[in-house]
């Protein structure tokens, strides 16, 4: 009998030396994706809504800039001091909208995506107008610091 029980046991305190291992290994596995989601995050695309004017950002992180537009109008969103730009670098633009296909005359949303190239600080001016800046009817200005 004294056998039997010892073989039980030893059973029962393998089992769990095995179980506590287990968990161990997956603590350890959850913590590190834990942490690895938490580096990517780091690199999330920030996209700034039509009424936030100001956004810091690390080197090397992208941003976009989101500007309510009408292209039946005749009127776009265009940046007018691209050429004076250092620390950021305007990538491309997309549109979306919620307006059926074919709709004529809808509004639709711009992202303008830019990527922070230089620590520093700048400010982008960006002018609704036709052809001619002159005549823009609406401007807006975002200051972006690169950390």
């Amino acid at each position: 009998m004294h056998c039997v029980s010892t073989f039980l046991w030893r059973k029962t305190y393998l089992c769990r030396v095995k179980i506590h291992t287990i968990m161990k290994k997956f603590w350890l596995i959850c913590t590190l994706l834990l942490i690895l989601t938490g580096c990517s995050s780091q690199k999330k695309m920030i996209i700034l809504n039509r009424e936030t004017n100001e956004v810091t950002v690390k080197k090397g992180q992208s941003f976009e800039i989101e500007f309510l537009t009408n292209a039946s109008t005749g009127f776009w969103w265009q940046l007018t001091n691209e050429p004076e730009l250092t620390v950021v670098t305007p990538q491309d633009r997309r549109y979306e909208s919620s307006a059926p296909v074919g709709m004529v005359g809808a509004s639709s949303n711009l992202f303008w995506k830019f990527e922070a190239k230089e620590k520093g600080k700048q400010t982008l001016k960006f002018v609704y107008a036709r052809e001619d800046w002159d005549q823009a009817v609406r401007n807006r200005e975002v200051i972006v610091t690169v950390k």
